[in-house]
């Protein structure tokens, strides 16, 4: 069974195109803040990019700790699917940036012609658990995968 969730999830990773990320806030760790990022993904692992000067940037280096929703705006609530993680958040290794580039402009191919820009950075989210949501086997159904 694992390795069919393990399918769906990376499936659904890679035929999307934006997350809502939620992080808890660096000023009041009782209040958390959710964004909406553009993501991609590399088999588990999942990489958006963002401003060192952003709220979430700030939250993230006071607690790496991340949850985050993948899902569909479907009407029918029996066909309800979606993505729910809990992982850790860093900061990419420099070594690592190019080939963070290279699948990140080939999903979003007009970041390559913006600027460099010395205030963006690459986050790396390493997941840790998986739910897959999927209504069409039966309402609030969720197959658990932990990573």
């Amino acid at each position: 069974m694992s390795d069919e969730i393990k399918k769906e999830i990376l499936s659904y990773l890679s035929g999307h195109l934006y997350l809502n990320l939620a992080t808890i806030n660096s000023n009041d760790p009782a209040q958390p803040h959710v964004s909406t990022v553009a993501y991609v993904n590399e088999g588990f692992d999942v990489y958006f990019a963002t401003s060192v000067k952003s709220r979430k940037f700030a939250n993230l280096k006071n607690n790496p700790k991340v949850a985050l929703t993948i899902d569909e705006d479907e009407a029918d609530w029996m066909k309800i699917t979606g993505l729910q993680i809990e992982g850790e958040a860093e900061v990419v290794k420099e070594d690592q940036l190019p080939s963070v580039f290279g699948i990140y402009s080939e999903k979003f191919p007009i970041i390559k012609t913006f600027p460099a820009n010395p205030d963006y950075r690459f986050i790396k989210i390493t997941p840790r658990k998986a739910w897959m949501l999927d209504y069409r086997k039966g309402f609030a159904h969720r197959d658990y995968l932990e990573l």
